[in-house]
């Protein structure tokens, strides 16, 4: 699955912090009295504050983990939703070997050498093949994914101690330091923040859903 639609109406004026998830958007906006814009999201590394005027419309495509698009697409000012669909289809790239990757890197605890070194190249080699494509280094899958993998476990009734070696950090303290970055948040205050979790765990990076799967609900 190269990308997911969804659509948001903003019926009041409203603040949405959007966590980093590993994927790019390209979104249609829809703006009172405005012309309508498209606006393509970047690979973020910390929670993005957002604020919404009521009666804007979304339409949104949010791309798999890894995917470029062109300068094609985001330089197009008359596409609409039918258009921008068909055009992410021819435009936009996605390497099959760099998204396994990728879901490699977000779904273990293994280090970027162990995860290079299994596919047969060096940890440069992966690094520099990384950066050829303009995509985020390795280690940026990596610790992200593990950010939100272990992010799932704050509802059970576990310590955060343990998460946190069940996760391959240090230690707690390694773990705070970690959500902090990431999500702008200690574990225990996230553990307290349900919506947050929610967001957190939409599908995204290593947890993006294969072909023909339901799993995506709302996105926004």
């Amino acid at each position: 699955m190269l990308f997911h639609r969804w659509e948001y109406s903003v019926v009041a004026d409203e603040v949405r912090i959007i966590q980093p998830d590993g994927c790019r958007d390209l979104i249609l906006i829809s703006r009172p009295g405005k012309p309508d814009a498209i606006r393509t999201t970047d690979w973020d590394n910390q929670p993005q504050v957002v604020h919404l005027q009521a009666g804007t419309m979304m339409v949104g495509y949010r791309l798999s983990p890894g995917t470029t698009i062109t300068p094609t697409i985001q330089a197009n000012e008359e596409l609409n939703s039918d258009t921008l669909e068909d055009m992410i289809e021819s435009e936009a790239k996605r390497s099959s070997e760099i998204f396994e990757l990728i879901e490699t890197l977000a779904r273990s605890n293994a280090t970027v050498e162990q995860v290079a070194r299994q596919s047969g190249r060096t940890a440069r080699t992966l690094q520099r093949q990384f950066r050829d494509l303009a995509l985020p280094s390795p280690d940026f899958w990596r610790l992200l994914g593990r950010a939100r993998r272990s992010a799932k476990a704050l509802p059970c009734r576990v310590s955060l101690a343990e998460i946190a070696y069940e996760y391959g950090y240090s230690d707690q303290a390694h773990m705070t330091r970690e959500y902090v970055r990431w999500f702008g948040s200690s574990p225990s205050r996230l553990r307290q923040n349900k919506g947050s979790i929610v967001d957190i765990n939409q599908p995204g990076l290593g947890n993006w859903p294969s072909e023909g799967s339901s799993e995506l609900g709302d996105l926004f």
